[in-house]
């Protein structure tokens, strides 16, 4: 397994002169491909931060994010969108679902927008393992949080994209909905293959990772589980 993320000298300053706020300190790692990444720190240590860089919904103060070998910060915003919308599922604790739409077409909304056509095989297979089927012509106002968030992750997936970044995907769920959730995503990742980065304050949820490592003042530090 290659590398499939890299970071150099990634920084991200809020604000200016003394009212500034140091938020990552040139940060280097690389991610491999196909393993699971947990990244830990207290609330407000930069994690969301860290993750809307990685996924190119930002843009850093210095430095670079390389995934497949291609800067994320050197493409138009046009290109931007659409390289993301390809090859980054993005999960949100939010959900971030159209409320206007049913279930299916929300898991499907990146397909639309790249005009990319479905491959139903691979859908079915997706609602079948995340338990969505029966559920498809529903709205988000019909589910429940753990269901919505099934819908999400499906839209993460729909792309099959190289790398999943998720942003405290249980932090709105109860505890049984948030173990299924987070067992549903180890387990998608690893069937499909993608790599998957979690960002979570919950040390019980990080566990199960590949690596864990903490977001502490700016800085990451490494370790293994």
């Amino acid at each position: 397994m290659g590398n499939l993320l890299e970071v150099k000298e990634l920084k991200k300053i809020y604000g200016k002169g003394e009212l500034s706020v140091e938020a990552l300190k040139s940060l280097n790692f690389s991610i491999e491909e196909g393993k699971f990444y947990v990244i830990i720190g207290r609330s407000g240590s930069g994690k969301s931060t860290l993750l809307h860089l990685l996924g190119g919904f930002d843009k850093p103060t210095g430095g670079d994010v390389i995934l497949e070998g291609k800067s994320l910060f050197s493409f138009t915003e046009k290109e931007a969108a659409i390289f993301r919308r390809r090859r980054i599922g993005f999960v949100f604790q939010a959900y971030n679902l159209l409320p206007e739409y049913t279930a299916l077409d929300n898991i499907r909304m990146p397909l639309y927008l790249d005009q990319r056509e479905i491959d139903m095989e691979y859908e079915i297979m997706l609602l079948k393992k995340l338990r969505l089927i029966g559920k498809e012509n529903k709205y988000p106002a019909e589910l429940s949080g753990g269901e919505n968030q099934r819908v999400a992750i499906a839209r993460a997936l729909i792309t099959k994209p190289a790398i999943v970044l998720a942003d405290e995907p249980t932090g709105n769920l109860d505890a049984r909905s948030a173990w299924e959730v987070l067992e549903i995503l180890q387990e998608t990742c690893r069937v499909f293959h993608q790599t998957l980065l979690l960002v979570t304050h919950d040390l019980q949820i990080a566990r199960n990772a590949d690596e864990i490592w903490t977001l502490e003042d700016g800085k990451l530090i490494f370790g293994r589980n």
